[in-house]
C-alpha cells in the first residue's frame, strides 16, 4: 500500500476526510469541533501563517501548489481530519509511537520527500507529524476493513473508515469558514478568494507555422 499512503499524506485534506459533520452549533471563538475537541480560530490562523512562512522558506508561491480549496479552508480541513484520526485512534487503543512515524517516512523516500508533500497540500512543516500520524492511523484502519494493493479494495475500506471515524468523532465547523456540504465539503466562497491558480504558459510554437518575427525573404 506504500503508493497509496503517500497519495494519502499529498492529499490528506480529502484522502480520508469526514464529510458527514457539518450541523449543530460551534462554539464562539471555534473554528471548527472534532468530537468534544475545539480548534481555535486562533490556533488556526497561527497555522496558516506558519504555512506561509514555510513556503516562503522553499521559494514557494500559494499559486503553484494548485490547491483544491482556499488555503483557510484547506488548512482547516486539514487540521480537524488529523485531529478526527487522533482521537478515534484514543478511542480504539491504537498508539503510533515515533520509531512507527520514522520508519515511515524513511519508506516514503525521506524527510525531503514527505515535507514537499505536506507544502503540496497545505501542511505546515511543524503540523507534519500529526498528518503522518493520521495517514498511518487510517491506513492500519483500512488494512482491518480489508484493504488489498489494489485501489477498490483500498477506497471501499476507506469509506468504511470514514463512516466510522464521522460516526464516533464528529466534525462541525463554523460557518464563519464557509458552508460545508455533506457531500461536496467546502463550497466555493467567495469571502476567501478564488482558488489559486499557475500562471498560464504560453503554448510551444507550431514547428510549422511562418516566425513572424523573422525577416522577409522577398
Amino acid at each position: 500500500m506504500k503508493s497509496y499512503v503517500l497519495r494519502a499524506v499529498v492529499a490528506a485534506a480529502v484522502a480520508g476526510v469526514a464529510l458527514s459533520g457539518c450541523g449543530g452549533p460551534v462554539q464562539a471563538g471555534a473554528a471548527a469541533l472534532v468530537g468534544d475537541e475545539r480548534i481555535s480560530a486562533s490556533d488556526l490562523n497561527a497555522t496558516i501563517d506558519a504555512f506561509r512562512k514555510d513556503l516562503a522558506a522553499n521559494k514557494m508561491t500559494e499559486q503553484q501548489l494548485q490547491l483544491s480549496l482556499p488555503l483557510p479552508q484547506m488548512i482547516l480541513l486539514n487540521m480537524a481530519n488529523n485531529k478526527q484520526f487522533e482521537e478515534l485512534a484514543q478511542q480504539k487503543g491504537i498508539t503510533v509511537p515515533q520509531g512507527e512515524v520514522d520508519a515511515w517516512i524513511a519508506q516514503q523516500g525521506g524527510q525531503e520527500q514527505i515535507d514537499k508533500a505536506l507544502l503540496a497540500s497545505g501542511i505546515p512543516l511543524s503540523n507534519g507529524g500529526d498528518a503522518v500520524r493520521a495517514v498511518i492511523i487510517r491506513t492500519d484502519l483500512m488494512q482491518q476493513y480489508g484493504a488489498g494493493a489494489d485501489e477498490q479494495s483500498q477506497q471501499a475500506a476507506l469509506a468504511k473508515v470514514t463512516q466510522e471515524a464521522d460516526a464516533k468523532v464528529p466534525l462541525r465547523f463554523s460557518p464563519r469558514y464557509g458552508k460545508f456540504d455533506p457531500q461536496q465539503g467546502f463550497l466555493p466562497d467567495t469571502r476567501f478568494g478564488a482558488v489559486a491558480k499557475p500562471a498560464p504558459v504560453a503554448p510551444a510554437p507550431d514547428a510549422g507555422a511562418p516566425d513572424a518575427t523573422a525577416p522577409d525573404a522577398g
